[in-house]
């Protein structure tokens, strides 16, 4: 509970912060970019808030998976109110994914002098966010007979404390449904890095190729995209323990205990770490941090200076 509590805070600071540099900037990238990079911000913050609402351990056995929470969720009497966040939470973090890709798309259509209507602009978001509710709408309609997921937790995983009344899943991970939203997820998470690589891709063809843009738009050009591109793979790289533990356990009955209980902070590392990068990467954010550091530290040099 104290690791997610701190963690939790350390987001809100940090999306908050970065919330009021993009509407602080008023450079016409910053105000051409602002949704998009709201839309991130937003959709991140849901998750670590979700994230901390649950706290979800999950337990994946060869038939069924069981999930069981140990956040404010289970101060209330049902545990579908935990179920509902822990899919808000997996569609918020789906959609981020995304939306960290649709910067890059944006990003090449601006550069490339194509223009960006209101409709493709609504279409596009409403594109990003498909897949994340489509996989939550797969997960609420997946079998989820609690009898049976407890009764296949409780038999391989008989030394461990499990509260029984705060379970829940899916209670067959051979339906199709359920390989269908697996099999889903899963190529999302290869599909997406790859998207944004082809992306990246052409980008750097047109900043190279283009003689109008100036050294200092190239500079800042090549920055955001190389931050966007850590801020696709920190996802992905989070998930595959995941995954790796989901497809063992399910196989092989490989399990581990340490991989349960960190399933749902693997899913919110990325919120903390996602606006760390735009400060690094995202020059005119860099510049203003800086500049607050710089005014602190003429503010402390001339307090010195009257004290002596």
């Amino acid at each position: 509970m104290l690791l997610y509590s701190i963690f939790t805070i350390l987001v809100s600071c940090v999306q908050f912060l970065l919330v009021f540099l993009i509407f602080k900037n008023r450079s016409v990238l910053m105000t051409n970019m602002r949704i998009y990079l709201l839309n991130i911000s937003v959709a991140q913050m849901i998750t670590a808030l979700a994230g901390f609402l649950t706290q979800c351990r999950m337990i994946p056995n060869q038939n069924t998976v069981g999930f069981i929470c140990s956040g404010v969720c289970t101060h209330f009497d049902t545990s579908s109110i935990c179920f509902g966040l822990h899919l808000l939470k997996d569609a918020s973090s789906t959609s981020t994914l995304f939306a960290i890709t649709h910067v890059f798309y944006f990003r090449y259509k601006v550069l490339s002098h194509q223009k960006i209507t209101k409709f493709q602009q609504i279409r596009n978001f409403i594109l990003v966010h498909s897949p994340a509710i489509f996989c939550a709408i797969c997960q609420f309609t997946n079998p989820s007979d609690r009898s049976m997921i407890l009764k296949e937790t409780l038999k391989n995983h008989q030394k461990r404390s499990i509260e029984q009344s705060a379970i829940f899943g899916f209670s067959s991970l051979h339906s199709p449904f359920v390989r269908f939203s697996t099999f889903l997820f899963t190529f999302m998470l290869i599909l997406n890095p790859i998207i944004a690589f082809i992306y990246r891709r052409k980008i750097r063809v047109l900043l190279n190729d283009y003689g109008e843009y100036n050294i200092a738009r190239i500079r800042n050009a090549k920055s955001l995209i190389s931050g966007l591109t850590w801020q696709t793979i920190t996802p992905c790289i989070c998930f595959i323990p995941l995954l790796s533990q989901f497809f063992l356990a399910q196989y092989f009955g490989v399990r581990n205990l340490a991989l349960e209980h960190l399933s749902t902070f693997f899913v919110i590392v990325p919120t903390l770490i996602d606006p760390i990068l735009s400060f690094y990467f995202i020059i005119p954010f860099r510049r203003a941090i800086k500049d607050v550091f710089k005014e602190k530290e003429m503010i402390r040099q001339d307090g010195t200076t009257n004290s002596l």
